[in-house]
């Protein structure tokens, strides 16, 4: 049985880093996404779908999937596509909202447009990220993980998935229209959330576990959006549980 960390938008595999190395003694297995890190090309149009296609190719059925945001939707919408691939999902803030399928628009677009995306090198990038929010809050065996698969290059460096990229898979983030088959997923789903409530509510993802047919829901206090690279010693923990049972 083998664990898949599945990353965020704008990520890559490595923020996983610090959740694997607690897992010593159970496989597991992270990559990135198309248009992240060493992940294949993507280009606009963005569909999420393909995403959940990539979920499909690297994994084999019956492990447990373990996501965050973007992430943690295209493990829900590969699970549609298969419901022998995973035995158990989960998914911390799950990029999946109600309502009808169509482009997102949200300041967090605007932000990922005008995000820095060259440095002088990698260790510049780390400097600068560690002063930063959210990375500042990051444990730093995710923030390295980032460091070292989020950006390419030799000698100036740039960010592997682009500002404008970025910007399109936020804005394709709300038309996959994943709520309403929710229902469909029938193993067991744990959904972890921070109390912090950007750029989603606590409320969506209690909505979200009322949803799924098997589905706890673990709201975070003191924590925002990136729960797994804010506190990875308990994203671990609660893997750990599940892999148990």
């Amino acid at each position: 049985m083998s664990v898949y960390f599945a990353h965020g938008t704008g990520f890559c595999g490595g923020v996983w880093r610090p959740v694997i190395e607690a897992l010593e003694g159970i496989p597991c297995m992270a990559w990135d996404f198309a248009g992240h890190g060493e992940g294949p090309p993507l280009e606009p149009p963005v569909d999420w779908g393909v995403f959940a296609t990539q979920v499909l190719d690297e994994t084999e059925p019956g492990g447990i999937g373990v996501g965050h945001s973007m992430g943690s939707a295209a493990l829900v919408m590969a699970q549609l596509r298969d419901p022998q691939r995973f035995r158990f999902l989960v998914l911390t803030e799950p990029i999946i909202v109600p309502g009808p399928p169509q482009p997102l628009e949200h300041p967090i677009i605007e932000a990922a447009i005008k995000r820095r995306r060259r440095f002088e090198s990698k260790e510049q990038a780390r400097e600068v990220f560690a002063t930063k929010e959210p990375f500042s809050r990051w444990h730093p065996a995710a923030l390295d993980g980032y460091v070292q698969c989020g950006l390419v290059g030799d000698g100036p460096v740039e960010l592997a998935c682009p500002p404008e990229l970025e910007a399109e898979i936020f804005r394709a983030s709300t038309s996959h229209g994943t709520w309403e088959r929710l229902g469909e997923v029938e193993i067991p789903v744990l959904i972890l959330a921070g109390d912090e409530g950007y750029p989603l509510p606590p409320d969506l993802f209690r909505a979200q576990a009322a949803q799924f047919p098997r589905a706890g829901v673990e709201i975070v206090p003191g924590v925002g959006h990136f729960l797994p690279m804010e506190k990875p010693e308990l994203v671990a923990e609660r893997v750990r549980r599940v892999a148990l049972i």
